[in-house]
């Protein structure tokens, strides 16, 4: 009966406890980089940022670094729009990738099968672990040139503490139940 009383006492404590909270941080972005955010939602668990770039060099290279202390789903979208082809305000990604935390090597932002030298999108949707990540996008543009895009987290699916609380408490009445059912006789061979 104490190991029981115990288990409970646990179980109450475990759906008292308060649920993870994400904290992110933008660690740093390019000289040229502006971040808009990071903004949550749900109590702080899921989080997007929003990030463009104009007016550096041609060719040029950017990053965007951030932390995040949670694992879960990364969404992450790059676009760039233009008026004319070589245009002052052309942009052309020659190469975008995702690297750090629990990548091994990098993982690159797929070009969507509709981009056209005028508007180019890319995309990378992937599970990631806590830890920090850098955004780094390689091209050229015009003397107007620029390119934006958001990093929108979702955080992976994790019990609440309310439901570890009673899945501890439905396995403590499943084994009281058990040790204290009466175990059948055998029979005697004569």
């Amino acid at each position: 009966m104490r190991k029981f009383a115990l288990g409970l006492l646990g179980a109450v404590a475990l759906t008292a406890a308060p649920a993870a909270n994400a904290a992110v941080v933008v660690v740093g972005g390019g000289t040229t980089v502006d971040v808009s955010g990071p903004t949550t939602s749900d109590g702080g668990i899921n989080f997007s940022l929003g990030y463009s770039d104009s007016g550096s060099s041609s060719p040029f290279i950017e990053t965007l670094q951030w932390n995040n202390t949670l694992s879960g789903l990364y969404g992450i979208t790059l676009s760039t729009t233009a008026a004319a082809v070589g245009g002052e305000n052309d942009v052309d990604i020659l190469e975008a990738y995702l690297s750090g935390g629990s990548i091994m090597g990098t993982l690159d932002l797929l070009a969507d099968l509709d981009n056209t030298d005028l508007n180019e999108d890319y995309s990378l949707n992937t599970l990631l672990d806590a830890g920090t990540y850098t955004l780094t996008i390689e091209g050229t543009r015009g003397t107007t040139g620029s390119f934006g895009g958001n990093v929108a987290f979702t955080a992976a699916a994790v019990p609440e503490p309310a439901t570890w609380g009673m899945m501890l408490l439905g396995f403590g009445a499943v084994g009281f139940a058990m040790r204290r059912r009466k175990q059948p006789a055998l029979a005697q061979i004569a």
